[in-house]
């Protein structure tokens, strides 16, 4: 039996920088695949067992984790002719000392997308995402950062490593050195908002793809905030808690649609001022450094202000 092409690209996170977006929009290119689930997390958790502690991780990524090579290849098997195939698992980026070697391994000559947010910005949205699915048992932004160095000592997974995982100048640079940088793609949140037809054709060429190709629009997809209606959100965590009831809603509910649903019932919100200020100092030497792998002017990003 002939083994499945190997996949070309990983859009690497940051998480809740848009990656899901960036995702979902080279799914619909015709002449690219996405595998499915979208975060296996072969390259950060290869040849582990994944079992993390935190709530919700037993039903979340210990489930969807695929660290066996084999059956991490198996998942770009298609039917179709493709030019682009990857994943978009945003442990990648995180777990960078880990998942490089592995993706030099898989394919020495891996495309990676890089999205990245403004470091406060991401992890209020990464708090407010876990939040609204129930699992994040703090109502407080800055009690929950407090708790950071426990939760990741007591093994739970990383969405919950607010602050840390707002920290990019390391992991950036060191893709940069191991793949060079002609086959490192970064895009920033700010861009992807605010122009996200050309942001996304400028990562379907990196990849390779004929941006004449593309769909229409760019959807918003993964959005945070807080919920409209507790009830409406409640039935969706109930529902995703569930495997039988989750499975067959994406069965008969189009991603597309589920997301609508999902997304009205949010009202987005930020962190406050406060928690803003609180939190901007920690990321000021990481973003000098960031500004100088990237070649490019952070000004925004290292404001004191929002």
């Amino acid at each position: 039996m002939s083994q499945p092409p190997a996949p070309t690209f990983a859009i690497a996170g940051a998480a809740r920088a848009g990656s899901t977006a960036v995702a979902e929009a080279v799914r619909r290119h015709p002449d690219a695949f996405v595998c499915q689930p979208k975060e296996p997390h072969y390259y950060a958790l290869a040849n582990t067992d994944v079992s993390f502690t935190g709530p919700g991780d037993d039903i979340t990524i210990n489930r969807v984790a695929v660290t066996d090579r084999t059956k991490f290849l198996e998942l770009f098997t298609t039917t179709a002719a493709t030019t682009a195939r990857g994943d978009g698992s945003v442990s990648t980026l995180y777990y960078y000392d880990r998942s490089i070697p592995v993706m030099k391994d898989v394919n020495p000559d891996m495309r990676v997308v890089i999205i990245l947010r403004h470091p406060v910005d991401r992890a209020y949205s990464s708090y407010q995402y876990l939040r609204v699915r129930g699992f994040e048992p703090l109502d407080d932004f800055l009690t929950a950062v407090s708790k950071e160095e426990d939760r990741k000592r007591d093994n739970w997974h990383h969405l919950w490593h607010y602050t840390s995982m707002s920290y990019y100048a390391s992991s950036v640079a060191a893709f940069k050195e191991k793949f060079g940088p002609s086959r490192v793609h970064v895009l920033l949140h700010d861009d992807l908002t605010a122009e996200p037809a050309p942001s996304i054709n400028a990562v379907y060429e990196f990849l390779g793809l004929d941006p004449r190709l593309a769909p229409a629009e760019v959807a918003r997809v993964n959005v945070s905030g807080k919920p409209r209606r507790a009830g409406v959100q409640q039935a969706i965590s109930w529902a995703s808690r569930h495997e039988a009831v989750r499975s067959g809603l994406k069965r008969v509910v189009p991603f597309s649609l589920r997301e609508r649903i999902r997304s009205a019932n949010l009202q987005p919100n930020s962190a406050s001022t406060a928690e803003f200020s609180e939190l901007q100092s920690l990321f000021r030497e990481d973003l000098l450094g960031l500004q100088d792998v990237l070649g490019r002017s952070l000004a925004p990003w290292l404001s004191p202000d929002r």
